[in-house]
C-alpha cells in the first residue's frame, strides 16, 4: 500500500474518533497522538491563541518536556506567530536556517528541535491556534505531501475543537471542568424518575469545602479558584465513570451515583473525604489546609416522592456533618433508623 493511502487511512480512522467524543481534553490528547503517528514525526503539540492578551500557549503536546506548558509566547513571534499572522503553513525542515525559530523554547524544555511543520487552526475564518510536528523521523524531512495531508487534518481538527468547546460551554462549569448545575438538575430529574419507577439504587453525595471563605480571606481568592479546581480532580480520580459529578454552588458539589447502596456510597464519600484531607494544596508556596464535610442519602434507604424532598436529605445530612464538626460524612436516616456513620464511628469500629 503506498504511503499516502496509508497515512490516509491512519487520518480518517482518527477523525472517526476524534467526532466521536465530546471531551475536550480526551479530544485533544487523540489528536496529539495522531499528529505523531501520521506525520511521522517525534513530536507533536497544539497551541491556542489567547486573543485578549496576543499570545500563543501550548494546550496539549505529546513527546517532548510538558514543562513546554509554561510558556506563553506573542503571537507574532516564532514559527508559530508566523504561521497566525499569515493563515499559512510553514515547513521548516532545518529550524538553525529559520529566521522565525525561537531558541528561547528549546532552552526551557531541554528538547532538541530539528524540524517543524506547522499550520493554522482556522474556525469560522479566524485563526484560533496551530498544529505542529516536530522531527521527521529517520532524518526525512517533512514535504508539500505532508503539507496538504496536515492542512487537511487542521480543518476537521478545528471543526471538532470548536464543537467540543461549545459542548463543554454548554454543560461543563468553566472553573472546575464538571458538569454544571444546569445540567446535573436536568440528569438527576430523568434519572429520579427511572430510579422512583424501577425501586433501583440510588445514591447521592453532597459536600462543601470547610471553611471556605476563610481561605479566600486568608490566600486570595486566586487561591480559593486553585483548591476548587483540585479538589474536583481529586474527586474524579475517585468516582465510576457512572457517577455524575458536579458543582452545584460555590463551594458545594454534588455527586449522584446510579445503582449504588447507601453502604458503598458511605464509602465512597469517606475516600474522597481522606483523599482531600491528606492532599497537600500548594499555592504560590503556602500550604493552605483543606478538608470536607459530605452528607449521603439513598432513595432505598429513605425513599422520596420527589427530586427536590431527596436533594433535601442529601443536604440536611451534609448539615449534620457541619455541625457535628466538619471533616466528616453523615448519612441521611429516617427517624428512629439506625444513626449513620461519620468519621469518629467508622474509627472506632
Amino acid at each position: 500500500m503506498p504511503a499516502i493511502i496509508e497515512k490516509l487511512y491512519k487520518m480518517m480512522e482518527t477523525l472517526a474518533l476524534i467526532n466521536s467524543t465530546q471531551d475536550l481534553d480526551k479530544l485533544l490528547d487523540l489528536i496529539m497522538k495522531s499528529i505523531k503517528g501520521v506525520m511521522e514525526a517525534e513530536a507533536s503539540s497544539l497551541l491556542l491563541l489567547d486573543a485578549e492578551k496576543n499570545e500563543l500557549y501550548f494546550s496539549t503536546v505529546s513527546g517532548g518536556s510538558e514543562k513546554i506548558k509554561e510558556i506563553r509566547i506573542k503571537a507574532d513571534q516564532g514559527i508559530a506567530g508566523h504561521v497566525v499572522q499569515t493563515g499559512k503553513a510553514l515547513i521548516v525542515n532545518d529550524v538553525t536556517k529559520s529566521e522565525y525559530f525561537l531558541k528561547t523554547v528549546d532552552e526551557k524544555t531541554q528538547f532538541k528541535t530539528r524540524s517543524i511543520i506547522c499550520v493554522p487552526l482556522i474556525s469560522r475564518n479566524k485563526t484560533i491556534g496551530v498544529l505542529q510536528a516536530l522531527n521527521k523521523l529517520n532524518g526525512k524531512d517533512f514535504n508539500e505531501e505532508d503539507e496538504r495531508l496536515f492542512m487537511a487534518f487542521s480543518h476537521q481538527v478545528s471543526v471538532a475543537i470548536e464543537n467540543a468547546r461549545l459542548y463543554n460551554m454548554a454543560f461543563y462549569d468553566a472553573l472546575t471542568k464538571v458538569f454544571m448545575r444546569r445540567y446535573f438538575e436536568a440528569w438527576l430529574d430523568q434519572e429520579f424518575a427511572r430510579v422512583k419507577r424501577y425501586q433501583t439504587d440510588l445514591s447521592m453525595i453532597m459536600f462543601d469545602i470547610d471553611h471556605f471563605k476563610k481561605i479566600n480571606d486568608t490566600y486570595g481568592h486566586q487561591a480559593g479558584d486553585y483548591v476548587l479546581q483540585q479538589i474536583a480532580q481529586v474527586v474524579k480520580e475517585n468516582v465510576r465513570a457512572a457517577d455524575v459529578l458536579a458543582r452545584y454552588g460555590g463551594e458545594e458539589f454534588m455527586i449522584c451515583l446510579p445503582e449504588t447502596k447507601v453502604d458503598k456510597a458511605f464509602h465512597s464519600a469517606e475516600r474522597i473525604r481522606e483523599q482531600i484531607e491528606k492532599k497537600e494544596f500548594n499555592y504560590n508556596g503556602k500550604k493552605i489546609p483543606v478538608t470536607v464535610s459530605l452528607g449521603v442519602a439513598s432513595f432505598r434507604e429513605t425513599p422520596e416522592d420527589s427530586v427536590v424532598q431527596f436533594i433535601k436529605d442529601v443536604d440536611s445530612a451534609l448539615y449534620q456533618s457541619k455541625e457535628g464538626g466538619r471533616n466528616r460524612v453523615t448519612v441521611h436516616r429516617l427517624p428512629g433508623q439506625k444513626p449513620g456513620k461519620n468519621k469518629e464511628q467508622k474509627e472506632a469500629a
